[in-house]
C-alpha cells in the first residue's frame, strides 16, 4: 500500500453541508449526470449511478455523526476493496483521507471530508474514474 497526498485535489475543495442529496451528489459531475435519488431509509447508505456515453460510475454516499464515522466506513471499504494490497493508493490529509486501487475489476475512490464518506467505482476503469473524481465537488 502506497501512502500519497490526497489525490485529485480534494484537500482544496470544499467540505461538504448538509443533508441534500442534489448538492452532496450533483445530477450533472463534469460530463457525467445521474436520474433523481430515491428517498433513502435513515442510516442507509444512499447509492446513485452517473453516466457519460457508455461510461458509468457507481457511488456510494454516507453520513456519519462525525468524522470519526466517515473513516471507519472508509476503513471497511478499502478492506474490502483490497486497498492493504501492494499498488493501492493510501492518502491522508487534514480534512480526510482515501483509497484508491485499480484492478481487473476496474478502477475504486473511496474517500471522506469530514463526516461524510464517498466511493466511487469505475468498471471502465481508470480514465473514467479520473475524469469522474476530478470534476465532483468534495
Amino acid at each position: 500500500m502506497n501512502r500519497a497526498e490526497l489525490p485529485y485535489g480534494m484537500a482544496g475543495r470544499p467540505l461538504p453541508a448538509g443533508t441534500d442529496l442534489d448538492r452532496l451528489l450533483p445530477r450533472q459531475v463534469g460530463g457525467f449526470t445521474r436520474p433523481a435519488i430515491p428517498t433513502p431509509k435513515p442510516g442507509m447508505p444512499i447509492y446513485a449511478e452517473y453516466r457519460q456515453g457508455a461510461a458509468t460510475i457507481f457511488m456510494e454516499l454516507g453520513i456519519g455523526d462525525d468524522a470519526n464515522d466517515a473513516r471507519c466506513i472508509l476503513d471497511t471499504a478499502r478492506d474490502e476493496a483490497g486497498g492493504r494490497e501492494p499498488g493501492a493508493l493510501f492518502a491522508e490529509g487534514p480534512d480526510g483521507a482515501c483509497v484508491r486501487i485499480v484492478d481487473g475489476n476496474g478502477a475504486f475512490l473511496a474517500w471522506t471530508r469530514g463526516r461524510y464518506f464517498f466511493s466511487a467505482h469505475a468498471k471502465g476503469g481508470e480514465k473514467d474514474l479520473d475524469a469522474f473524481a476530478q470534476a465532483f465537488p468534495y
